[in-house]
């Protein structure tokens, strides 16, 4: 389900959910992902000749084993003819791509990276932009995860962590890498070491939303209720945008929800319906909220059938594993009165 993002979220990870293999490490997937989510456009200096020049070589490196012919690459940049092969030649020069041997024809010349050519490109990106970018990759796995859009929710943790790992490693300073840990351990059920580094990402931006919604979330887990819903009221006045407000919204319904506020958590269903009728998780929360009444919540289960066909009342755990064993078996048996 494609979602009106943020700032924060519109750098979308866009590759299909196939099986990596092994040997595939942290900086390959982010590449993958500068390829297709356009996440390039977060590195703010590079020591080839232009952040199009970088661009191509991603998009080079989906196809490293065959290459790619000149036209191909033509089309996936829509560069100038002449402009995108006086780059390709530099590159070229610089060692980071190759042709095939013996070949002149634009038409049949193939173009692949070079042996040298990753540690070239990693040289050409400063390291506290790569730690941003690959923490900004890792938020995306935690959004796919959150509406219910991969295959192996475990494999997805597991890269999560890795990849917001590696981005505090190569930025420990930066709030957003910070939060793209605390996020990380958040799956992982791990509600200390995420109010951990929320904690450190809102001391290194006193303003940054999500870091504080996330802050307010571990503490409810945790049992902490009367911060948590005063850490979740700074962060919805942080917000400035739509998307940011219904997610803290929805922690709002979660909260009165689970507190026994029936009436105020009805409340709230209506203002995620409203704010976006295209978002699974707000018929989710009227199914859960309604319970037996199974009458009053008939138009949320037909909207979740036709966005979510596949939904099944299992899937709160194990993509949403955050939420502890009591909350989850207390939403899963209200669920289970609409027969999913």
């Amino acid at each position: 389900m494609p979602l009106i993002k943020d700032s924060l979220y519109e750098f979308g990870f866009g590759r299909t959910d196939q099986v990596v293999e092994n040997n595939v490490s942290l900086l390959d997937e982010a590449v993958f992902s500068f390829l297709y989510g356009g996440l390039f456009k977060v590195l703010k200096s590079l020591t080839l000749s232009s952040i199009l020049d970088l661009e191509i070589v991603f998009r080079l490196f989906i196809n490293f084993s065959k290459g790619l012919s000149f036209y191909d690459i033509h089309y996936f940049t829509q560069a100038p003819e002449r402009t995108l092969w006086r780059r390709l030649k530099y590159l070229e020069e610089q060692d980071v791509i190759k042709r095939n041997r013996g070949e002149t024809d634009k038409r049949t010349i193939k173009f692949q990276l070079s042996k040298n050519a990753y540690s070239k490109l990693i040289e050409s990106i400063p390291r506290e932009d790569l730690a941003i970018t690959i923490a900004k990759i890792s938020v995306s796995y935690a959004d796919k995860l959150w509406m219910f859009n991969v295959r192996d929710p475990n494999k997805i943790k597991k890269t999560l962590l890795n990849l917001s790992r590696s981005a505090v490693s190569m930025n420990e300073e930066n709030f957003l890498c910070q939060f793209c840990f605390g996020l990380a351990f958040y799956y992982g059920s791990n509600y200390d070491l995420t109010i951990n580094h929320t904690y450190k990402s809102i001391q290194l931006n006193k303003k940054f939303a999500h870091s504080r919604r996330l802050f307010g979330s571990s503490l409810y887990q945790i049992g902490e209720k009367k911060r948590a819903y005063l850490e979740m009221d700074k962060a919805y006045k942080l917000y400035n945008d739509d998307y940011g407000r219904w997610r803290t919204n929805y922690e709002f319904w979660r909260f009165n929800y689970l507190d026994g506020n029936i009436e105020k958590s009805q409340e709230y269903i209506k203002k995620l319906i409203q704010a976006e009728p295209q978002y699974p998780q707000s018929y989710i929360a009227d199914l859960i909220t309604s319970g037996s009444l199974k009458k009053k919540a008939n138009k949320s289960k037909k909207k979740l059938q036709e966005l979510l066909p596949n939904f099944s009342s299992g899937m709160i755990k194990n993509f949403h594993s955050w939420v502890t064993n009591e909350q989850a078996n207390k939403f899963v048996e209200n669920l289970k009165f609409h027969d999913l």
